[in-house]
C-alpha cells in the first residue's frame, strides 16, 4: 500500500483511488474474518446482529460505551 501511496504521489494523483483501495482491502480482510468466525461458532442470530449495530449507530445515549 505504501509503494501505492508513494507513486501516487510522485505522479500528483489524488489520494482518493489509494485510500479507495485501501477501504476495499479492509472491507475483504474483515469479510474474511466474519466467513473464519462463523465456521467456527455458527453464524449469529440477525436479532443479535440488529441489536449490536443499533448500540453502535445511537447517538441519543452513552449506548456505545459498554460492550
Amino acid at each position: 500500500m505504501r509503494a501505492i501511496r508513494e507513486r501516487a504521489h510522485k505522479w500528483g494523483v489524488p489520494a482518493y483511488p489509494s485510500n479507495a483501495a485501501q477501504r476495499r482491502i479492509e472491507r475483504a480482510d474483515l469479510a474474511e474474518l466474519i466467513a473464519d468466525f462463523d465456521k467456527v461458532h455458527g453464524p449469529v442470530a440477525p436479532e443479535v446482529v440488529a441489536a449490536k449495530r443499533s448500540r453502535l449507530t445511537d447517538t441519543t445515549s452513552d449506548a456505545g460505551t459498554t460492550p
